[in-house]
This record gives C-alpha cells, sequence and structure tokens, in this order.
C-alpha cells in the first residue's frame, strides 16, 4: 500500500508533481460526471435532432423552459438581513447591511444569480466566487462556470465544499495582465499554444472552445493553426487542505494553503489570505445527486419529449405540405431529362410512370385534427415536469387566500430555498471581507429603494464599535465577523411570494383597519421608499378638495 505523500513545502518541482497527481484525480472523476454536460448545452442552444434535410418544424421547448422557470427563480430581488449573535451591535449591524448592499449591488450579483441558475437547471451545479482583487483594491460577487472547477470527489454534496481537501479553478489569462498580478514569476510564463491560437478553418476559434473546455486536451496544430494577437496562458489556482506542521507542532498552513500556477512556473505560494479560513467559492446543486455534489439539471429529463414534438410536428407539417400540392401523373418519357430535372414537388406532387402501365394514386388518409392537441399536450407535459404551471386549485378563486396557496409553483419554490441557502453562505463570507479588507472610509453606492442609485458612506470606526461606543479591541477584530449571521428572507426571490404577503396584508388591515401598518404593506410591496410614498400621499390629500359634509334627513346640512 502506498504511504500518504504530504503535499511538499519549498521544492517547486515536487510540488508541481504533486499537484498533477491532484490533477489526474479530479480530472477522471470530473470527466466521468460530466461526459453529458455538452449534450445538454446543446439542446439548451437548440441544436437539436439532426437530420439531413432542413426540417419542417423545429422548436426550441427546452431553452423557453429553462428561461420561464429561471425567470420565476429570480425575478425579484434577494431581500437579505444582517443580525448580531451578540448583545448590543445593532449600529455594526446596520454599517454591515448596508455594506453588503452595495457590494451586492455593484457587482451585478443579480445577473451572476442568473446564470448560475441558468447552468444548475443544465448541468446541475454552478459556482460564486467571492475574492478580494488587489489590483482594485475590492472585494467582488462573480459567477464561475462549474467547468472551470474541479474539486475533491470525498464529498458529496454541495453545501459540504468547505470540508473539501482541495479544488482547483482554471482560467485563461493574457500574459499582460498574469505579469501586473505576479511581478517577477509572471514575466517568466510562456504563452500557451493551445489558447493562444485560434483556427482558420472554423467558424468558432479554437481559444472559446479552450475557455469553456470542460478538460485540457493536447494542441494539435493543423494547416488552419495561426497564432493570435494576445499571448494567453491557463492558469490554474489550487485551495488544499495542508496537514503539515512546523517546528513548534502547530499547523504550517492552519487556514489551508493557495496556490497558483501557469504551466510549470508557480506564480504564488501562500497561505490562505482570509480571516475566515474557507474557500473563496460556494457551489449550488440544482438537485440533489445521491452519488456526487454536482447536482442534477433538468434538461435531460427534457431531451426525449423535446425530440418528439419535433419529430411529430416536422412528419405532420411534411404531410399537410405534401397531401395539399397539386398531383402530376405522366408517362417517364413525356418530358426530356433536363425537363424533368427543372421541375420539383414544390408546386405538386410529380409521379412518372412507365407508359402503357397501370397507376394508382390512393390519396393520403384524412388528417383528423389531432396532431396539434398530441404536441400541445405534450409541451404541457413539459410545463408540468419543470413546474412551470400554477398548481391552482379548481374550486378557488384566484384572488382567496387557498387560491393563492395552491397558485405557488412548488417546484420552483424547492429550488429557490437552495438557491438562497447557499446566498446566504455567500453573504458569511461577504461579512469576513468586509471586516479584513475594508479598512479605511470610503463611499459606497446601492439601488436605493426608488430605483435610484444613492451614495453610503462606510465608516469603519462604526463597524468595529457596539451600541455604546466601545471599540473592541485590535486581536478580536479578526474574529469580530463571527458575531454576525448573514441571512436572506425565505422566497424573497420570487415575485409571487411578494404578492402573497401584500394581498395577506391587505386583507389583515381591512379586518382590523390597523395592523399591519401602511409603511409595512408599502415596504413589502416594494414600490418604492415607504416613508417618500406615504409623504406624497399626504400632501396630494390636502391639495384634493374636501368632500361636502353629510345631510341630514331633511336635506339639510
Amino acid at each position: 500500500m502506498a504511504s500518504f505523500a504530504l503535499p511538499p513545502h519549498g521544492e517547486e518541482v515536487q510540488l508541481l508533481r504533486w499537484l498533477d497527481s491532484l490533477d489526474g484525480e479530479a480530472e477522471s472523476v470530473k470527466r466521468e460526471v460530466s461526459k453529458s454536460w455538452q449534450e445538454q448545452i446543446r439542446q439548451v442552444r437548440g441544436d437539436q435532432w439532426r437530420i439531413e434535410r432542413p426540417p419542417h418544424f423545429l422548436a426550441n421547448i427546452t431553452k423557453n423552459q429553462v428561461r420561464r422557470k429561471i425567470a420565476l427563480l429570480t425575478e425579484s430581488k434577494p431581500q437579505i438581513q444582517i443580525r448580531s449573535q451578540r448583545a448590543n451591535l445593532t449600529r455594526a449591524s446596520d454599517v454591515l447591511y448596508q455594506t453588503s448592499r452595495s457590494i451586492w449591488d455593484r457587482s451585478g450579483t443579480e445577473d451572476s444569480i442568473y446564470r448560475l441558475a441558468h447552468f444548475g437547471m443544465t448541468v446541475g451545479s454552478g459556482f460564486l466566487h467571492v475574492p478580494y482583487d488587489p489590483l482594485i483594491n475590492d472585494v467582488e460577487i462573480s459567477f464561475i462556470d462549474p467547468r472551470r472547477v474541479y474539486i475533491d470527489p470525498g464529498i458529496s454534496a454541495a453545501p459540504d465544499l468547505r470540508k473539501a481537501q482541495y479544488l482547483r479553478i482554471d482560467s485563461v489569462v493574457s500574459l499582460a495582465d498574469l505579469r501586473a498580478r505576479f511581478p517577477g514569476r509572471g514575466a517568466t510564463v510562456k504563452p500557451d499554444e493551445r489558447v493562444s491560437s485560434y483556427d482558420e478553418s472554423k467558424g468558432r476559434g479554437s481559444i472559446l472552445a479552450s475557455v469553456l473546455a470542460m478538460m485540457p486536451r493536447v494542441y494539435r496544430p493543423g494547416a488552419g493553426a495561426k497564432v493570435g494577437p494576445i499571448p494567453r496562458a491557463e492558469v490554474r489556482e489550487y485551495w488544499l487542505r495542508d496537514p503539515q506542521l512546523n517546528t513548534e507542532g502547530t499547523l504550517l498552513y492552519p487556514g489551508g494553503r493557495h496556490i497558483v500556477r501557469a504551466g510549470s512556473v508557480i506564480l504564488l505560494d501562500e497561505a490562505n489570505p482570509y480571516w475566515d479560513g474557507e474557500w473563496p467559492i460556494e457551489m449550488f446543486e440544482w438537485d440533489v445527486d445521491y452519488d456526487t455534489p454536482w447536482g442534477m439539471g433538468e434538461v435531460q429529463d427534457l431531451r426525449r419529449i423535446q425530440e418528439a414534438v419535433n419529430r411529430l410536428g416536422d412528419a405532420w407539417v411534411s404531410n399537410r405540405l405534401l397531401g395539399s400540392n397539386f398531383r402530376v401523373v405522366a408517362d417517364v418519357d413525356a418530358l426530356d431529362p433536363d425537363q424533368w430535372a427543372a421541375l420539383d414537388n414544390d408546386a405538386g406532387l410529380i409521379v412518372r410512370k412507365k407508359p402503357n402501365r397501370q397507376f394508382e394514386y390512393q390519396p393520403p388518409v384524412p388528417d383528423d385534427g389531432t396532431m396539434p392537441q398530441t404536441i400541445q399536450a405534450l409541451i404541457q407535459l413539459c410545463d408540468l415536469l419543470t413546474g412551470n404551471i400554477a398548481e391552482r386549485s379548481r374550486q378557488a378563486q384566484p384572488t382567496d387566500m387557498e387560491g393563492l396557496q395552491f397558485s405557488r409553483q412548488t417546484l420552483v419554490r424547492s429550488v429557490a430555498r437552495r438557491l438562497e441557502t447557499m446566498l446566504e453562505r455567500i453573504g458569511q463570507k461577504l461579512i469576513s471581507r468586509v471586516f479584513q479588507f475594508y479598512t479605511s472610509d470610503k463611499v459606497l453606492f446601492q439601488m436605493g429603494p426608488s430605483r435610484e442609485w444613492i451614495a453610503y458612506t462606510f465608516e469603519r470606526q462604526r463597524l468595529l464599535q457596539d451600541d455604546d461606543g466601545r471599540v473592541r479591541e485590535t486581536e478580536e477584530r479578526q474574529e469580530m465577523w463571527r458575531d454576525f449571521k448573514f441571512m436572506i428572507i425565505p422566497f424573497s426571490s420570487l415575485a409571487v411570494t411578494r404578492i402573497q404577503r401584500v394581498m395577506a396584508a391587505l386583507q389583515l388591515r381591512s379586518a382590523t383597519g390597523v395592523a399591519p401598518s401602511i409603511k409595512r404593506i408599502l415596504a413589502e410591496a416594494d414600490m418604492g421608499d415607504p416613508d417618500t410614498l406615504i409623504e406624497e400621499g399626504i400632501e396630494e390629500a390636502k391639495r384634493l378638495p374636501q368632500p361636502p359634509p353629510p345631510k341630514g334627513r331633511s336635506g339639510r346640512p
């Protein structure tokens, strides 16, 4: 039995060999997991049911299903909350809330969530990244293509990513960017021919294919290969749990180890730079896969149904076109060969028979009109499988609370809760980044309640104080992020949830006359700043003419 080998420290050649062994394990597992991903992406793109002739009927039902479900899942911005887990930290919680909202809005997190859900429904998983970028001196939230990530096969669930012994993130970076980020060693990196060249004989260059490739592929130069104008290199970023001990018997890398390599050049080898000691990415799985953390998408379940719809539709349209044509029956020598070649079946169905031979043409069976209903039924089956159909009770009225409860998309809500749980893990990392990297006052921008960009001034001192103005000790600041919890209001990303809450609040207001307050109802409706809306309503009421006093029974006031 082979002995357990620790990752080497200080010996670059040995370190590269050890990293290569990690690559071999991770890539072999990923190859099996992702072998159907490209086919599922083709289905969403519309590259389906390949036949020799152009089809008469081809509907991309899968893409429509994906877009509809993701629209339901992401149509509203998730409502975040930050609460302190210790008393007397309300003001610091408010500072973290405003700062997190600013980073959330500035990073375009809603677009990252959309892409995350799109990849999740298609291939089963996706990743969000919360790094600190020293070049811009700020924290960002970004999406990572799952085809670029390789993880420890020892974990079986996406929430357990923090327990992974290693993970790897691939990217293609220009040499100019590498030299800016890694001065010194970045200058020794050579261009990678595989990602710096393109194929002139193909419509789509090999550069894009290399960026999106699920597995590293050997570049084979050919007659059409041409060196591109931008030299690039493939960069691999590793995050490792390193069990090595120092001379004092403690962990050499207590929060993990961070390594960046480009080919055979180690660009960076350091301890995990983040205070929380966690990996800077989180994984989202669309649905549970029992054996791996990569999850399961829904596109693979729609493939056969979509193919059946397109085959039925193509056959039906083809028969309708042929059955509606004129029929020309003539002897085979009635025209010269070139004249026969000039005719086709577009205007009429041409049948050539031998002279003095009997020929009988049987008209097709009349269309009974059931084919469109069959196609529609299959499309509705896709709606049912994806949960895009509202499960509404036939007896309940849409305005009733019972009708609202039945109208919620159960399958969409189940995905929404998993997504929100993953975003809470991202938000917890965001809190740690604020404490670590926001070391001075700065002006931030966030989307205001009335959909306009407003400025917010981050004050570092307020973040470090309790409600009584006492500042935490310097040695405690590295652990202060643990005192706060990032949370998302359940199902706040679903517009139907907001509609339900607003209608419930209106009914309670009508029944009680007092609760909930108008301000609370306006806040739930998310129509703008509640205080501003109330002030505008009061001012408008003052300008309106007063109603006449009620008259008595005699008709007089």
